[in-house]
């Protein structure tokens, strides 16, 4: 991780803290932007990763939370900035829970509802399926910090 903001004044007399030259909100439309990711020689193209809704804390930090059962598509969330992501008393429940209840979960065609009514898997970023997976911070604008 590299520590890398500044402050600029705002026209209206606030300051937004920037991180590698960037806002928040240019931070967020950086990471969902359109763009190709690929799993094992596959190419999944115009992938746009989702952001959730749900607002954690001050939401001054940006996380990802990827999904094995649901790769390489990932789900953002806005989360306190000063939760530490990588500490061992980090809970991951903390930003699956609220992804879940806004996109659904999924246990697979047998054992998911939406699947059954379907007749196929859920679509992402529709019911999210947890079996295990992954989760890191993108940017911290409460310390200035980028992820890796």
């Amino acid at each position: 991780m590299r520590k890398n903001s500044n402050t600029k004044e705002c026209h209206n007399e606030c300051k937004t803290m920037l991180v590698d030259g960037l806002s928040l909100e240019e931070w967020i439309a950086k990471e969902t932007y359109p763009r190709t990711v690929s799993l094992w020689g596959q190419e999944y193209h115009d992938f746009k990763p989702y952001l959730c809704e749900t607002i954690i804390g001050d939401g001054l930090q940006l996380v990802c939370l990827e999904t094995i059962d649901n790769r390489p598509h990932y789900w953002l969330i806005r989360i306190d900035s000063k939760t530490d992501v990588s500490s061992d008393d980090f809970d991951f429940e903390d930003i699956l829970e609220p992804i879940e209840e806004e996109c659904g979960s999924c246990e697979g065609v047998d054992e998911c509802e939406s699947c059954q009514e379907n007749v196929e898997e859920c679509v992402y970023p529709n019911n999210i399926s947890w079996g295990g997976g992954h989760w890191g911070m993108v940017v911290n604008f409460g310390n200035g910090e980028v992820g890796s």
